[in-house]
C-alpha cells in the first residue's frame, strides 16, 4: 500500500516548455491526497526559488504534505523545519577560493536567499530552462554564511575539482550544465529518510518521480521509482518503471498504471 509520494519538480512536475502543472497532475494530486497519500516534493530548489503552485499549492489541494528542499537539506512541512543541515565552513571556503581563482562559476543556496558570482552563458541556459532569475551576489559573502547547497558549474569530467579538494560534500547532477554540492550527509535519500520517520512510513510505501540524475538514487530508495519519459540515463536505469514524458501527461499516467487513480 502506498502512503507517500515524493516528485521533483522541474522535468517531473513541471514541463520545461511552459513552467507549469498540467491539469491532468494537478487532478492526480488531488486524487492522490484523497486516497490519503502524502504528497511530498523533492527538489533541489530552495523554498523561496519554488514556483506559487508548488510552493503555495493550488485549488482544490492547498500546500504539498512536507517539502524536500536544496536536494535534502533542508525538509519542512506545516510545523516547521524537521531537518537541515549546512555545507562544512572550511568547505564552503575552498569553494569559494576555488571560484576565486576562476575555475568555475556557483550559484550560491543560503539559508533564505540564493545568488550568482557572475552571469554566465551556462548560468543563463539554466534560469531559462528553469524559469528562474538569479540575483548576483559576491561569492565571499558566503563565508561563514548558512550554506545549504552550490550549484557549481562545471561538465562532468571536472566535477573531481570539487570532491578532490573538500571533504564534508557530496555531488550529484541534475544536467550537464552544474552539479549539487550539498552537504555529506544529506542528499534526496536523506531528505525522504527524514520525512519517512517523521511520519511512520516505510521506504516500501512509497513512490517516488524524477527525471534527473540526482534523482537517481532517489528512485531507487523508494518502494517504486518511476522514471519520466524525459529522464536522464542515469535516472532511466534506476527506475522501475518509464512513464510518459512530462509534457504528455506523464504523472497521471503511471498513477493509473499502478492503480493509484
Amino acid at each position: 500500500m502506498i502512503k507517500a509520494a515524493f516528485f521533483d519538480i522541474d522535468g517531473t512536475l513541471l514541463s520545461f516548455k511552459t513552467h507549469k502543472l498540467a491539469a491532468s497532475t494537478k487532478q492526480a494530486l488531488i486524487e492522490l491526497r484523497r486516497r490519503g497519500v502524502k504528497c511530498v516534493i523533492a527538489s533541489g530548489r530552495p523554498e523561496y526559488q519554488l514556483p506559487p503552485c508548488i510552493r503555495y499549492g493550488f485549488e482544490g489541494f492547498g500546500r504539498f504534505d512536507a517539502y524536500v528542499t536544496s536536494t535534502g537539506s533542508c525538509c519542512y512541512d506545516a510545523e516547521g523545519t524537521y531537518f537541515e543541515t549546512p555545507i562544512p565552513d572550511s568547505d564552503v571556503k575552498t569553494i569559494v577560493g576555488q571560484v576565486d581563482d576562476g575555475l568555475y562559476d556557483v550559484l550560491v543556496l543560503e539559508k533564505d536567499h540564493a545568488y550568482v558570482n557572475r552571469y554566465s552563458p551556462a548560468i543563463r541556459e539554466v534560469e531559462k530552462n528553469a524559469g528562474l532569475c538569479y540575483d548576483q551576489g559576491d561569492v565571499h559573502d558566503a563565508l561563514g554564511a548558512h550554506v545549504l547547497q552550490f550549484c557549481a558549474f562545471l561538465p562532468p569530467k571536472d566535477e573531481h575539482i570539487v570532491t578532490d579538494a573538500t571533504t564534508g560534500v557530496l555531488t550529484t547532477r541534475w544536467c550537464d550544465y552544474f552539479c549539487d554540492v550539498v552537504p555529506a550527509n544529506s542528499s534526496k535519500p536523506a531528505g525522504i529518510r527524514a520525512t519517512l520517520e517523521r511520519y511512520g512510513i516505510s521506504a516500501e510505501e512509497t513512490i517516488a518521480f524524477g527525471d534527473g540524475g540526482n534523482d537517481a538514487s532517489m528512485l531507487r530508495m523508494c518502494g517504486i521509482g518511476v522514471a519520466m519519459g524525459n529522464a536522464s540515463p542515469e535516472a532511466l536505469a534506476a527506475a522501475d518503471y518509464v512513464t510518459d514524458d512530462v509534457d504528455h501527461d506523464g504523472v497521471a499516467k503511471a498513477l493509473e498504471h499502478f492503480g493509484l487513480l
